[in-house]
């Protein structure tokens, strides 16, 4: 879009998947995932701009959830791909949503993972304090743009990871410490200054508006508790599209698909041949 070079992978044939990652992520949910339909499927995952093998674009570059969706429809036109099967994770869940509303004739189905249609700082934690957190860091980040990198990445990645676990943002008697820890580590690798540009234009965006146009098979699965995006949204989200199916997962967090991913392979891999 403004010629910032985006990366990514591919392996595997049959009928084609596109991998959308949560903020701050570059791949590591789909750790499971992705072998295990790359057996049957073309599966592409790609990275957002900054994160991963993309380059990093300006500080001042559109990062829109609507830019986000053109540069996965990029992606796709490069791989020469039609008839694709969207599967968005958090973030992702909205980019899915974009990238079938702004380029339909794509997009055949819609696999929908621990996600919301939009606005989602307002649905953090079912709590407002996201929508007074983010401006505010914004403004640091905006006029100590170096502080603030240096910061954010010098988190040390234990102390990430012990937080993580005694805050229960994750089910630590399902998660295996390997993958959590890489996890982390990952997200600390991308520019906070970056990923509070895309959360704001996250926290803006909202396909609910056009929830009941979507003509495409949509399965949408979400953790109980899940904290990040509640489940009621997901719920929400299922009910307004028409035809969906919804797999609500006891016990399942926001990390569902490397906590429980046998689960998730096996209902998706449904999804897919019923199709």
């Amino acid at each position: 879009m403004d010629g910032t070079r985006i990366f990514y992978e591919r392996g595997g044939t049959g009928a084609p998947l596109l991998f959308c990652d949560g903020l701050l992520c570059e791949g590591h949910v789909w750790k499971y995932l992705i072998p295990a339909l790359q057996t049957d499927h073309d599966c592409l995952h790609w990275n957002y701009p900054g994160h991963g093998s993309s380059q990093d674009p300006s500080y001042w570059a559109d990062l829109s959830i609507e830019r986000l969706a053109d540069d996965a429809a990029i992606v796709i036109d490069h791989a020469g791909v039609k008839g694709v099967t969207v599967v968005g994770h958090s973030l992702g869940v909205q980019v899915a949503l974009e990238l079938w509303h702004r380029h339909r004739e794509s997009i055949s189905g819609l696999v929908l993972l621990c996600g919301s249609p939009g606005r989602i700082i307002e649905s953090f934690h079912e709590s407002a304090i996201l929508g007074y957190l983010v401006p505010l860091f914004d403004v640091i980040t905006r006029f100590l743009p170096n502080l603030a990198s240096r910061a954010w990445r010098s988190l040390p990645s234990d102390w990430i990871l012990r937080t993580t676990l005694r805050s229960h943002e994750v089910n630590n008697r399902l998660i295996r410490a390997p993958d959590l820890a890489e996890y982390v580590a990952r997200m600390n690798r991308v520019d906070i200054r970056i990923g509070l540009h895309i959360l704001e234009g996250a926290g803006h965006h909202d396909a609910t508006p056009y929830l009941s146009d979507v003509d495409v098979p949509t399965l949408v699965i979400a953790g109980e508790e899940d904290s990040f995006t509640p489940s009621r949204r997901s719920s929400l989200m299922a009910s307004a599209i028409p035809g969906a199916q919804l797999m609500m997962v006891p016990g399942g967090t926001h990390s569902l698909p490397i906590e429980q991913p046998d689960l998730v392979i096996l209902r998706v891999r449904r999804f897919l041949n019923e199709r």
